[in-house]
């Protein structure tokens, strides 16, 4: 499981220190950005959705909590990095949050992931069933489907899919917002799971969405032109089922 982090701290040098440490004993920890200020680390934040941020605690103008009060509901964990007194550091610990003083120890900072990580994890499964419960209480269909990579569990809207493209073992997933997925599944198996809905098997290769479908073009044997853009082959013999399909379902 990879946890997408973000590195909040005023200096450079401590930056880049607890970024080599990440990278040398931490492999599961992806550093997304390193930023120097608070205003920077809401924006990287908003932006990138981190599971975690290493946040400094004393910064110039504005502190580490500032940015917790700014950021509104944190759905990230965080781990405080600091060389303020024990009394405070006492104070965070009572609250059950983690910390890592500086000069940061290598123990210290596995030792902080390694709770991390098993929380991370928690919520991750979390979502899982959020979105079995979602599915079971939808009265028609499904309207979500997870999607396992090889870094990510994703969870997309059926409806935000526009056409999958088998790749061998692998498929690849297109969506609406421009973004594709590569999971490691056959076209088959999510043919099976999708069959239900408005998903039609045009090709050996590809599976549409057909509220996706812009037009379906005569000329060169036949093919489908999507609302992205994207042309998709119709094979010969399963020309007639998805023109049946199509006629249907419009």
């Amino acid at each position: 499981m990879v946890i997408k982090s973000i590195i909040i701290d005023d200096e450079v040098h401590n930056l880049e220190n607890l970024n080599g440490l990440l990278k040398e004993n931490c492999p599961d920890v992806e550093v997304l950005a390193m930023e120097s200020s608070v205003e920077a680390g809401i924006e990287a934040i908003k932006k990138l959705q981190p599971d975690l941020v290493f946040l400094d605690i004393e910064m110039p103008t504005k502190n580490g909590f500032d940015l917790l009060e700014s950021i509104g509901e944190v759905n990230f964990e965080v781990i405080f990095v600091t060389a303020y007194s024990k009394y405070f550091l006492q104070a965070i610990k009572s609250c059950a949050l983690d910390y890592i003083m500086k000069p940061v120890s290598i123990k210290e900072l596995k030792d902080a992931v390694s709770r991390v990580a098993r929380v991370v994890s928690d919520k991750k499964e979390n979502q899982k069933l959020k979105v079995l419960v979602e599915n079971l209480s939808s009265i028609n269909q499904p309207k979500k489907i997870a999607l396992p990579t090889a870094e990510e569990l994703y969870f997309v809207l059926i409806d935000d899919i526009v056409r999958c493209k088998g790749e061998n073992n692998y498929t690849m997933f297109y969506l609406t917002n421009g973004d594709s997925i590569l999971v490691s599944r056959t076209l088959k198996e999510w043919d099976d799971m999708l069959s239900s809905h408005q998903f039609i098997r045009t090709h050996q290769s590809h599976l549409i969405n057909s509220i996706h479908v812009k037009s379906f073009v005569k000329k060169d044997g036949g093919y489908i032109l999507m609302n992205d853009g994207s042309i998709v082959n119709v094979s010969k013999h399963k020309k007639e089922q998805t023109l049946s399909k199509l006629a249907y379902l419009k």
